[in-house]
């Protein structure tokens, strides 16, 4: 669609900033703001008249120019641009902000160039990720919890692992997410011996065949248990070839070096470094000097060499605790503002004056409806909907266009009609819908403009459907400890976990489950 099918007046474009629920800041190319909206004040907590006429690095870096700007940016590329941003109010509370730059005009006159600022608040999206994050870290460590009360002579082997892993990984020069996918596999590595005997973990003699056998089911054990768990593919081939070896003579699949990722072989010099230097059941820990040796004995047949040779060049004492790594993917790398830690300042431009600042009415004076429908409507990432008091559509933004599919002019648009799976928030409603271009969910705020509906709408799809895969993935998770628990309490005559062991990992999936139903339960 064209956008010239639709023209907005002054009044319309007027009501639009005022209304919507996307932050709007006009500034000149000194920095000096000139008008905000209400939704930008109640993102930041601003009181507006210490706003308008300050330069916005006093506001929101102490008085010091931003060393990443997107603002400069746009001033520089003549380009809208783009960061993403972590803003600290000064009460301690967060904002996660998508921040855009676009330049309005240039007022030749006065020698000068007007920016708009856009800011959508992801604020809400990223704390879920976050949320998603602790509860796995609160289920990974509760099965962990069940391997080490499971095995009594390797209490801490897993930790141990995860310490190794990921200090080899660091070694390599690995990235974060990797280094996060091999830690949580070498924490996660020995999961499937929940399911063997005890009698055949703790037998202090030589196993028998079968016994060993069965021993060497429990990466395929772990892999079964894991089965269904979108966000832990990557780590299951690791979990399932760590036993491998180079010459393919290792368990389950007896495959070779060129079909090995480099987690799981990352994670066979671990697991073997660790179970040399650890008391075990048929014999006492070794010093470190004779495990490395022995490393280096089976290193091009059992074990990759340049994965040993990177692991003995950690330094002993950078082992510590094993410790769970962050997901960098949950928390993706934004700039830090603190808001609000400066003083405003006095000085003002010589060739400015309060009484000179543009405001949204004079604005209209110096643009044309034109030039601020293209600055508002198709610059913004937001869907924007015109439709007569008939629901004939009169205008979607591209933004809309793109999410929701080619609308035509003139048409009756339905997309908007109250649903009984809709669910009503105090400022908007969250809508699911069936659109051109697929299934949608969006949050749609309509904001009154006789004699038209103005409908502002922020794309949840993948919000949406990322809680969606979180809800299954912990639920499963879930069910998969409390069927282990559950295993243990009818467990008749193995010590399978002390009274205190089990009532640890019990609260952890009470806990877990309770944080659960109270998410699901909360309007944010």
């Amino acid at each position: 669609m064209e956008r010239t099918a639709f023209e907005a007046d002054r009044a319309l474009i007027h009501t639009l900033i005022e209304k919507t629920p996307v932050a709007y800041i006009i500034m000149d190319d000194q920095y000096r703001i000139h008008y905000v909206n209400d939704s930008f004040l109640k993102l930041r907590r601003l009181d507006k008249e210490k706003t308008i006429g300050e330069i916005c690095y006093n506001i929101s870096n102490a008085g010091n120019h931003c060393t990443y700007c997107a603002v400069e940016q746009a001033l520089e590329t003549g380009k809208p641009a783009l960061l993403q941003r972590k803003d600290v109010l000064p009460d301690g509370s967060v904002r996660y902000i998508d921040d855009y730059a676009v330049p309005l005009f240039c007022d030749a006159a006065a020698g000068r160039k007007y920016l708009l600022e856009i800011m959508v608040n992801r604020t809400e999206e990223y704390l879920v990720r976050a949320q998603y994050q602790q509860d796995v870290e609160e289920a990974v460590r509760a099965l962990v919890g069940l391997i080490e009360a499971k095995d009594s002579y390797t209490a801490l082997h897993s930790k141990n692992v995860c310490t190794y892993a990921t200090q080899i990984a660091r070694q390599l020069h690995m990235t974060e997410t990797e280094i996060f996918q091999i830690s949580l596999a070498a924490l996660l590595h020995d999961l499937g011996k929940v399911k063997i005997p005890l009698q055949i973990i703790n037998k202090p003699g030589r196993l028998s065949d079968s016994e060993f056998h069965t021993i060497q089911l429990h990466p395929e054990y772990a892999c079964d248990m894991l089965d269904g768990f979108v966000h832990l593919e990557d780590i299951c081939e690791m979990i399932r070839h760590h036993h491998e070896r180079l010459d393919g003579r290792g368990y389950p699949d007896g495959i070779e070096k060129d079909y090995l990722s480099i987690g799981s072989r990352i994670l066979a010099v671990a697991d073997t470094y660790d179970a040399m230097t650890t008391d075990r059941a048929y014999r006492k820990a070794l010093p470190r000097e004779t495990a490395m040796e022995e490393l280096y004995r089976v290193s091009g047949s059992q074990l990759d060499e340049q994965i040993v040779a990177a692991f003995s060049k950690i330094p002993a004492e950078d082992f510590g605790e094993g410790t769970f790594h962050k997901n960098p993917a949950c928390e993706q790398p934004l700039l830090v503002r603190n808001l609000g830690g400066g003083c405003f300042s006095d000085k003002k431009l010589s060739d400015i004056k309060t009484d000179q600042l543009l405001t949204i009415d004079t604005l209209a004076e110096t643009i044309t409806p034109e030039q601020m429908q293209a600055a508002v409507f198709e610059h913004t990432p937001c869907g924007y909907v015109v439709l007569d008091q008939d629901n004939r559509l009169c205008y979607a933004n591209p933004f809309f266009q793109n999410l929701a599919g080619s609308l035509a002019l003139d048409q009756p648009c339905t997309l908007f009609m109250p649903d009984k799976e809709d669910e009503v928030r105090q400022t908007h409603t969250r809508m699911r819908r069936q659109t051109q271009a697929g299934i949608r969910t969006f949050d749609v705020y309509r904001i009154p403009a006789a004699p038209y509906q103005l409908y502002a709408v922020l794309d949840r799809t993948e919000e949406a459907e990322m809680l969606r895969k979180m809800d299954i993935e912990l639920d499963h998770l879930l069910q998969l400890l409390q069927q282990l628990l559950l295993a243990e309490e009818e467990e008749q005559g193995i010590d399978f976990c002390s009274p205190e062991e089990l009532s640890y990992v019990k609260e952890k999936v009470e806990k877990i489950a309770r944080q659960r139903r109270q998410d699901k339960n909360t309007v944010i």
